[in-house]
């Protein structure tokens, strides 16, 4: 495999868009509950912060070439969107591995501070400007990346048109969840591997040939 880099790639990049929704699914299966960082939550699971900060960090790591392999499969058909997509989804992708490391300078605080001063530090660090504007919300361009290159996809006929609305709903899910129990979030991760699970299983089947070439690709039929 190594020795033929078009296998490597596309082997990687349906490894890819099947990791990073389990890695998302676990991440919130793992993750403490309530949805704000309190302290005493964070002192009494800090085993799970620490898992589900781990995996959520591995999640946006996935999401580097689950972003570069949509962006292949239009890069013949729609490059325009294949660019600009990759382009925001990438951007977002590298701030949201920064975002998901705040938790373990939360649970320090939580664990060094008293809950009060801890609290007051991780909400002064969330009001500073260089963070709102330089990290956290450039992250969401992940969201507008992703949902370009899908409904491009699409668009040109390579998905069908169920997996973009099944990738938003699943995006969607945790934000409307927020108070919800983590098993009761982690179904928007669900909802994520059928849609990228789907776009996987025809990459993971598709010869050398197809993927080096995408023009010729993807029957839709499921």
């Amino acid at each position: 495999m190594l020795k033929n880099p078009d296998s490597f790639r596309r082997i990687v990049a349906g490894i890819a868009l099947l990791a990073w929704p389990v890695f998302e699914f676990l991440a919130f299966l793992t993750s403490p509950p309530g949805a704000e960082h309190a302290p005493a939550v964070f002192r009494t699971h800090e085993t799970a912060v620490q898992v589900s900060a781990l995996l959520y960090v591995w999640a946006a790591l996935a999401l580097i070439p689950v972003v570069l392999a949509l962006a292949h499969l239009l890069r013949e058909r729609a490059p325009r969107a294949s660019g600009i997509g990759a382009a925001l989804g990438l951007v977002g992708a590298g701030h949201g591995l920064t975002l998901f490391t705040t938790d373990f300078y939360d649970l320090a605080l939580a664990q060094v501070l008293p809950d009060a001063q801890a609290e007051a530090v991780t909400q002064r660090a969330g009001e500073l400007p260089g963070f709102v504007f330089g990290m956290l919300l450039p992250g969401f361009l992940l969201h507008v990346g992703l949902i370009t290159l899908l409904v491009t996809l699409a668009v040109v006929k390579v998905a069908p048109w169920w997996v973009p609305v099944a990738a938003l709903a699943g995006t969607i899910v945790p934000f409307v969840t927020m108070d919800q129990a983590p098993v009761v979030q982690s179904t928007g991760a669900l909802l994520h591997l059928a849609a990228y699970g789907w776009i996987a299983l025809r990459v993971l089947r598709m010869p050398d040939a197809e993927w080096r070439g995408v023009g010729s690709l993807i029957s839709t039929r499921v």
